[in-house]
C-alpha cells in the first residue's frame, strides 16, 4: 500500500497521527483478521514517525532511502518486517558496483540480525539503471544475505 503523501516530508508528524495512522492502522488491522499481510510504503524520510509506526500490528514498511536506517531497525524494526533502504538513484542507478555492494553490506548487517528483512531500493528503481549494477546488488544479496 502506498501512503505517499503521509510522510514528514510532506505532512507534519502531527497531522500523520491524526489523518493517516488511524486508517492505516485499521486497514492493516482488517487485512490482517483476512489473512493477507500489509506492507506499506510512505515516501520520504519517515524517521520522525518511526514511534507511531513501530505500534501498527504486525505488518511489512517499505521505508524511502532518506529514513534512518539505525533508528527504523531499533524502533520499527524490533516487530515488522522491514523493506529496504538503499537510495535507488544515488547509489544503485548512478553509483558503481563496488559501491553497490558496499551499501548493500552494510544494510544487510544492520538489518539481518532478528530477521525480519526484505532487501529493496528504498523507492522505485530508475529504469535507467545499468545491469551491472542490478546484478551487483542481487549477487551481494546472495552472499551476505543467507542464514546459516
Amino acid at each position: 500500500m502506498g501512503d505517499s503523501l503521509a510522510g514528514p516530508d510532506v505532512t507534519s508528524p502531527t497531522m500523520f497521527d491524526r489523518f493517516a495512522r488511524p486508517y492505516e492502522e485499521r486497514l492493516v488491522k482488517d487485512l490482517a483478521a483476512e489473512g493477507i499481510f500489509t506492507v506499506i510504503h510512505i515516501c520520504g524520510d519517515t524517521s520522525r514517525i518511526l514511534g507511531f509506526l513501530s505500534g501498527y500490528d504486525f505488518c511489512g514498511f517499505e521505508l524511502d532511502y532518506k529514513t534512518d536506517a539505525v533508528r527504523a531497525k531499533a524502533s520499527v524494526g524490533a516487530g515488522h518486517v522491514l523493506f529496504g533502504n538503499i537510495d535507488p538513484s544515488g547509489v544503485i542507478a548512478r553509483g558503481t558496483p563496488a559501491m553497490i555492494r558496499e551499501k548493500t553490506r552494510q544494510l544487510i548487517a544492520l538489518w539481518k540480525p532478528g530477521g525480519l528483512f526484505v532487501l529493496n531500493a528504498g523507492c522505485a528503481i530508475p529504469a535507467n539503471t545499468p545491469e551491472e549494477n542490478l546484478r551487483a546488488l542481487i549477487a551481494t544479496a546472495h552472499e551476505e544475505g543467507r542464514y546459516e
